[in-house]
């Protein structure tokens, strides 16, 4: 290895040099924030200008320096999908006579590499090795959630549709009313209209029901659809919890002797492992 490839592999592999990114990322972020208002805009314009400009040579210098970093392999930068997503950030803002801001909105997703640190939270790699792993058993579960919404907006269309036609006269029009009411905003309000044909909150204490089919079909889809599905994600997420902490178990018992530093490491990864799965039982009570 070069005198040349060494350095800029030990500076680009340094914490600091990811947090020194890091923070430019985030300053770029708020510099397109700060230009959303139009006053703080036209007064420091010049100042954004300039910040900007440094931003994206010191980007260029960051690219430059990963380029060097595979000594005689620069192609192996472009292994990494990230690294070519900042090439293209970093190429377009170059090219000439061109309107950047689109490109400065794009500049944000770079954030998402923070994501390469998360080995130094724990909790937090267990969080998202977690969320990572539900991805696939999610899927039969939106898929579920959809059959319920279907079957209950084709019966909501049938049924309320000539009442109010708005919020149920077509089958994508009840859908959407049932997603409404899945979020338990307004939902009364909805269920009011077909009980007493009017909106006002006042109407219950001054008019009689029409029928009480509605107030079945509303319960009913809540019950099943914010409290039992909302559950079963939270069993998908526990679950998935309970294979990483497997999978790190397995890691940890393979790189590391069983000695007693890795012995208390399983400890604490178990008790955050314990306090995660404390959090996301007052999730599901506070739902329920």
């Amino acid at each position: 290895m070069s005198f040349i490839q060494n350095k800029t592999t030990q500076i680009v592999n340094s914490g600091q040099f990811r947090y020194f990114i890091l923070t430019l990322i985030i300053i770029s972020g708020i510099i397109v924030g700060l230009e959303t208002y139009p006053t703080v805009y036209n007064q420091f314009a010049h100042i954004f200008f300039v910040v900007d400009q440094i931003i994206i040579y010191i980007f260029l210098g960051e690219l430059i320096l990963k380029l060097l970093s595979h000594g005689s392999k620069p192609w192996v930068y472009f292994q990494d999908p990230w690294n070519v997503f900042d090439f293209i950030v970093i190429a377009v803002c170059f090219i000439p006579n061109i309107d950047t801001h689109f490109v400065t909105v794009l500049r944000l997703a770079r954030i998402l590499r923070v994501f390469r640190i998360i080995s130094i939270l724990p909790k937090l790699q267990l969080l998202v090795n977690a969320l990572l792993k539900s991805i696939p058993s999610m899927g039969y579960v939106f898929v579920l959630l959809f059959l319920v919404f279907y079957i209950y907006a084709v019966i909501g269309s049938f049924i309320f549709g000539k009442n109010d036609p708005i919020h149920f006269g077509s089958l994508h029009a009840s859908m959407i009313t049932l997603f409404k009411v899945l979020t338990l905003e307004g939902w009364t309000d909805i269920m009011n209209i077909q009980l007493f044909g009017t909106a006002n909150p006042t109407a219950e204490f001054v008019m009689k029901p029409g029928s009480f089919a509605s107030m079945a079909y509303f319960v009913s889809f809540i019950v099943f659809g914010a409290m039992i599905i909302m559950n079963l994600f939270i069993g998908v997420i526990m679950n998935s919890m309970q294979e990483s902490q497997e999978d790190l178990k397995k890691m940890l018992m393979k790189n590391q002797k069983p000695d007693s530093d890795g012995q208390a490491l399983l400890k604490e990864l178990e008790s955050k492992i314990d306090e995660l799965k404390l959090d996301i039982q007052k999730i599901s009570k506070s739902l329920k």
